[in-house]
């Protein structure tokens, strides 16, 4: 946790206080989730806050990040789920403002992500509601962006879910500086069966 904290700021993800990240507890119905305000320049284990899935805060140091029912949901609805991050990282909130896709534009997005990255609809931060229509949006993924909010990864791993959250960024700035320029070419379906195929047996949450 704390490893993913430095590592998605010093990308440029979030800044102090914005977004969070969340480990799910093998085998029990809780999780580890950043606290409210998370300080990225100097995470301490003991400020992560221990909570399980009705709320009930086993570590009660720190108040846990107001994003909780976002999380709960992408582990209750998906047991391979293992690490949640919620970014606010500049590109993807420019696509986020719009509400906008981001199309499958490098291979790599198929790998890793399983194709483009669909957006939600809105919902107000800190509720349930907004966990549901990311879900749904979603698909099989494993990226969404948050209409008006920003973007949520999920993975099987940590380094998977900070990995998937700076590969996003980096393909919405392609994205978005293309556009700009002109006409921008999504891959041709034909080509994405290999690479959905490798995504499902390594990568895939659904």
């Amino acid at each position: 946790m704390c490893w993913a904290s430095k590592e998605i700021y010093k990308c440029g993800l979030v800044n102090i206080g914005e977004g969070n990240i969340s480990l799910r507890v093998k085998n029990q119905e809780e999780m580890v989730i950043t606290p409210s305000m998370n300080n990225y320049l100097n995470p301490l284990p003991e400020d992560m806050v221990h909570i399980t899935f009705e709320g009930k805060v086993l570590s009660p140091i720190k108040n846990p990040s107001s994003e909780f029912f976002l999380h709960k949901y992408f582990y209750k609805q998906r047991p391979k789920v293992n690490c949640v991050i919620h970014t606010h990282s500049t590109y993807a909130s420019i696509l986020a403002v719009q509400r906008k896709a981001l199309p499958m534009i490098f291979e790599e997005m198929g790998v890793f992500l399983g194709g483009g990255v669909p957006c939600s609809e809105y919902a107000q931060a800190g509720t349930e509601q907004l966990g549901k229509n990311a879900l749904k949006a979603m698909g099989k993924q494993n990226a969404v962006i948050l209409a008006n909010h920003g973007l949520i990864i999920v993975g099987r791993s940590v380094k998977h879910c900070v990995f998937g959250a700076q590969l996003v960024e980096k393909m919405a700035k392609i994205y978005v500086n293309s556009f700009m320029m002109g006409e921008v070419y999504e891959l041709p379906s034909e080509n994405l069966t290999e690479l959905v195929k490798r995504f499902q047996q390594e990568f895939s949450t659904a």
